[in-house]
């Protein structure tokens, strides 16, 4: 293993926490700007080798790189066991399949 690896890979996820938090805080004023803020954050994982954590992959279109926010630019609908987040920048789709109830 890399000496400092683990300190390389702690400052990336505190960076990505703040750059998703301010991305919500901005959208309502400056979309572009949290736009701006998801791809920085995109490139910073890349670059470091760290995966973005779970809770901010739904929050951002795979597609193009815009930050989503449930009913004003994305629309999140079930059908057949999947959840399906529709980007109305791109019309980009994403399902993900859901756990059936027992």
């Amino acid at each position: 293993m890399v000496k400092g690896f683990k300190n390389v890979r702690g400052l990336a996820l505190e960076r990505m926490d703040v750059l998703f938090s301010e991305a919500s805080r901005e959208f309502k004023k400056n979309p572009k700007r949290s736009d701006r803020y998801v791809g920085i954050a995109l490139r910073l994982a890349a670059k470091s080798g760290v995966r973005i954590p779970k809770k901010y992959r739904r929050n951002y279109c795979r597609k193009c790189k815009s930050y989503l926010s449930s009913g004003s630019n994305s629309k999140i609908r079930t059908r057949k066991g999947k959840l399906v987040i529709s980007c109305l920048v791109c019309g980009g789709h994403r399902r993900i399949v859901l756990k059936p109830k027992v």
